[in-house]
């Protein structure tokens, strides 16, 4: 009786043994990874809300870069908008001195020619492509915006619209229409001026003033509203990440490990399985004899 005794308390030695080695290499996982909760069974109660917290961590992270895009985008955009008010100013420049009553019929045949030339830049611009895709044409944006004589805009007239949070989107394009052609067509006031160049009339010239302001107020409201837009990003990124800063708060603290508990109960467990095995070592080497 006293053999079976031993037999069955150096199974369950045994069998403590293992369990102990089982737990303490958890605790050494958990040690290395930082991580308490890495699958549903080792605490259902807080799965959901790990689940929701990485979910909104992904959603977040895709909504930054989003609003890092259309920032960028933008900031392409307006690199050659900028470009355009420059062709817009010097055009008025041009009506101012060729109005003139001084000037030679020459002179003012030079300056139309000037005017010729700036049209020719305008509709470069105006057909601007970044990566093989036209970024004044809208969401044609594989076909170019401007052609003809006089020129036409085969663009579309909305915005290529991206998520930038939840139920919120933001346009990453200026389009072609809004900017060189309605209300005020850029290329007709610079055909305008040009026509009236060669009229040699001062009057007829000076009467070009008003459109030509009104052709670069609109280039000039167009880059306001793309800086607006820039600016709302900055204010949505730093929203989404503040946010995110939270969610990994919470997340932290539903799946990451208390890594000073895990250092004591792991110098437990060792102890603990330390004594074990000195226990099974001993009741393994016991024999009929020690009881006789």
């Amino acid at each position: 009786m006293i053999i079976t005794r031993n037999a069955s308390a150096y199974r369950t030695l045994q069998y403590n043994l293992s369990q102990n080695s089982t737990m303490l290499n958890e605790l050494y996982v958990k040690t290395s990874t930082g991580v308490e909760v890495a699958q549903a069974s080792d605490n259902p109660s807080v799965v959901g809300s790990i689940v929701s917290d990485r979910s909104e961590l992904l959603k977040n992270d895709r909504y930054v870069s989003n609003c890092e895009l259309v920032q960028d985008s933008l900031s392409m955009a307006e690199t050659y908008m900028d470009s355009v008010e420059e062709i817009m100013t010097r055009a008025k420049e041009i009506a101012i001195y060729g109005a003139n009553d001084s000037l030679s019929d020459t002179d003012r045949d030079t300056l139309a020619e000037e005017v010729s030339q700036l049209h020719q830049e305008l509709r470069d611009l105006a057909n601007t492509q970044i990566d093989g895709k036209y970024i004044f044409a809208g969401y044609e944006d594989e076909t170019m915006p401007f052609t003809g004589d006089p020129v036409v805009y085969n663009g579309t007239s909305d915005h290529q619209m991206i998520a930038v949070g939840p139920n919120a989107t933001a346009a990453k394009n200026v389009t072609g229409e809004e900017l060189f052609m309605s209300p005020v067509n850029l290329f007709t006031t610079l055909d305008d001026l040009e026509t009236a160049l060669l009229t040699y009339d001062s009057t007829t010239i000076s009467n070009q003033l008003t459109p030509l302001e009104e052709a670069a107020e609109q280039v000039r409201i167009q880059t306001s509203l793309l800086g607006n837009n820039s600016a709302r990003m900055d204010d949505l990124i730093s929203l989404h990440e503040s946010a995110s800063v939270q969610l990994e708060e919470t997340l932290s603290r539903n799946q990451d490990a208390d890594l000073t508990q895990v250092l004591s109960e792991i110098t437990k467990m060792e102890l603990s399985l330390e004594a074990t095995m000195q226990v099974t070592a001993r009741v393994g080497t016991l024999s009929l004899l020690d009881y006789l």
